[in-house]
């Protein structure tokens, strides 16, 4: 029984371990060898993982290792005029960098974006007969982990761990450079992105790579984030927020204009809707997350701001055989096509369709102010028509009555003056 379950929970850890690895896709490069002489050839190898489309593996110096190939990978199967290995050519002495590079590549996982980042190698070339004290065929190192990081007067977040590759960390206001001190766990691998770094208020994303004696790259990420001079803060809701003063921070909106509002003295950049007369500021809330708010200039009050964007319905109009509505050819976006009329309502017109893309038939509202279609619902329009004819016959009824009452009234009051008037 102990065996069972010991094999049990292997296999949930084996599987659970090739759920996680498979969630993201990505392409590694390596080769034969990372030096050979003039004259040999050198096999490079793709690894491709949950990633498919056009790579192209090139030479950095074609005079001193000629090769490369372009094709389309699918997963780690490629074709065209790729193969998984690439064979190159030493031609002469030298240093070369063998790259690996996405022209349009997806990740087929259906969890990430596009994959936009290139691999590289380094092969070195020396001459046939290269002394005995050199071995050509030793491995070149492929550590490319940071021993420590960091940046003086400030602490990074989280601590660090070579396993770790984003890092945040908060500066004063007007600060202008930074000094990023970053040690190699191995020697013979090189560093780029450390020393003095320039930086500027908002967030600041620096790079600090290590290129191992391979030439395999390991990037770790800095967010440096200057605070703002006399931050403008508000309070929504008891969340505290600050006022954006940089217009690329808020971005731009379809059918809002670039324009600027003043608030507390100061004039912040925002956008302003000619149609809804809605201006928009940017506020940022303590974890740094940005969003838009509906700024009221006459009273300086904030509210989030939404807004919802519906897919586009592609409908294919025909007509319904015996319809009891009044069918008509109206013109819509210059095609005509069948409409039916709607008793008593001018704007709107009934169009039978089938949606295209859910496979829906049935009637469709048009609403020709707007030149707009929603899904039109039979029962609940005739459930309206049924409560208002019942409230239309009330309306009726209560007039009658008080009419009849009103004649009543006249009735007695025109008998008692004639009683009066023959007393």
């Amino acid at each position: 029984m102990k065996k069972y379950f010991k094999k049990i929970f292997i296999l949930l850890i084996t599987f659970f371990g090739f759920v996680i690895v498979a969630k993201a896709g990505n392409v590694s490069i390596s080769a034969s060898n990372y030096t050979v002489t003039v004259g040999s050839t050198i096999n490079v190898k793709l690894n491709i993982t949950n990633l498919s489309g056009n790579f192209k593996v090139f030479s950095s110096d074609n005079s001193i290792l000629a090769g490369g190939a372009t094709g389309w990978c699918d997963d780690n199967i490629c074709v065209g005029d790729m193969s998984t290995n690439i064979l190159f050519s030493a031609k002469k002495e030298g240093s070369v960098v063998v790259t690996v590079s996405p022209l349009d590549v997806s990740d087929n996982t259906g969890m990430g974006e596009d994959f936009t980042s290139s691999r590289s190698i380094q092969i070195n070339v020396v001459k046939r007969n290269t002394p005995s004290s050199i071995d050509v065929n030793r491995t070149y190192s492929k550590n490319n982990y940071l021993k420590s990081l960091s940046i003086d007067g400030y602490n990074l977040s989280p601590d660090f761990n070579k396993d770790t590759l984003e890092y945040n960390v908060t500066l004063n206001p007007g600060t202008e450079t930074i000094n990023i001190t970053a040690v190699k766990e191995d020697n013979s691998a090189s560093l780029r992105g450390d020393g003095t770094v320039s930086v500027s208020e908002g967030i600041n994303t620096i790079n600090v790579v290590v290129i191992a004696e391979n030439g395999n790259e390991r990037t770790y990420v800095i967010k440096a984030m200057v605070e703002e001079k006399d931050p403008i803060e508000v309070k929504i809701n008891k969340q505290k927020y600050r006022v954006i003063k940089k217009k690329e921070l808020i971005g731009s909106k379809d059918g809002y204009a670039e324009t600027t509002v003043s608030i507390n003295g100061v004039d912040v950049p925002a956008l302003y809707n000619e149609v809804t007369k809605v201006t928009l500021v940017g506020l940022k809330d303590e974890n740094g997350n940005i969003s838009l708010f509906a700024y009221n200039t006459s009273n300086g009050k904030y509210s989030q701001y939404s807004e919802l964007t519906f897919d586009v319905m592609n409908l294919y109009i025909h007509e319904k055989k015996n319809s009891k509505y009044n069918k008509k050819i109206i013109k819509i976006n210059d095609i005509e096509v069948v409409g039916y009329k709607i008793k008593g309502i001018d704007e709107y017109y009934l169009l039978y369709a089938t949606n295209t893309s859910t496979g829906y038939e049935g009637y469709y509202l048009y609403d020709t102010k707007e030149n707009s279609v929603q899904r039109y619902n039979v029962a609940l329009l005739e459930n309206l028509t049924r409560e208002k004819d019942k409230y239309l016959s009330i309306v009726i009824i209560l007039s009658s009555v008080c009419f009849l009452s009103m004649l009543f009234l006249l009735i007695q009051v025109n008998r008692e003056s004639k009683r009066k008037n023959e007393g």
